[in-house]
């Protein structure tokens, strides 16, 4: 199990590596920005048809630290809105408590903020997992259900109602666990867990589009 995590992690840092160099040759004139872990970065920008609109820098594996590391690329765009999900690998991949996880998010909504006075930052909930029905997957190792939970709820005190966005209740099951409708590895979203995201986006999007014709 620890060779398990030790190559994963060998694997998510040159992956890092690899994402935040190609991330700086994005260039300014998109409304959107979607930053993150494996969350954001799976998200399927093309099957919805919003490569046009949006940029996608989220990075499998990526933790509150390296989104705070890299938070300059997405400053240069200066986008008109901002989704960020980042916090489930800080558990498995740092050393970082909740109350650190937690005050790196808000220093990445600070920074986004203070760089980008008009443009809209919204945090989305972390998502819940389930570990019952994918017990062979190296990405649910040594996770802890609770610790989304615990920083959402730490989230939701901290941020306030209108910029943070709970998706966590919509994805869970009767048990508490990720639907198994929505997951393909029991961590991942597929295709139908993305719609909820999807029409999350949407609304946001259609929001910023009433308001730049008003």
């Amino acid at each position: 199990m620890k060779k398990d995590m030790t190559v994963l992690k060998a694997m998510i840092d040159a992956d890092y590596k690899r994402h935040v160099k190609k991330f700086n040759n994005l260039k300014p004139g998109k409304k959107c920005v979607l930053l993150g872990d494996s969350m954001m970065a799976y998200f399927p920008i093309k099957t919805y048809e919003l490569d046009e609109e949006m940029y996608n820098l989220g990075i499998p594996g990526d933790t509150t630290t390296g989104v705070l590391n890299r938070i300059n690329q997405v400053i240069r765009l200066n986008p008109k809105l901002i989704i960020l999900n980042i916090g489930l690998n800080d558990f498995v991949l740092t050393n970082l408590s909740h109350q650190e996880s937690l005050d790196n998010i808000l220093e990445i909504r600070h920074q986004l903020l203070e760089s980008c006075p008009h443009t809209l930052v919204f945090i989305t909930s972390l998502t819940p997992i389930n570990q019952k029905d994918f017990q062979d997957q190296v990405y649910l190792l040594n996770r802890d259900p609770q610790d989304a939970i615990k920083l959402n709820q730490m989230l939701n005190k901290r941020i306030d109602e209108k910029h943070f966005i709970n998706l966590y209740d919509d994805l869970i099951d009767d048990e508490g666990k990720l639907k198994l409708e929505y997951t393909r590895d029991g961590i991942h979203l597929n295709q139908k867990g993305y719609q909820i995201y999807y029409d999350t986006i949407m609304d946001l999007m259609d929001h910023i589009n009433e308001n730049a014709h008003m």
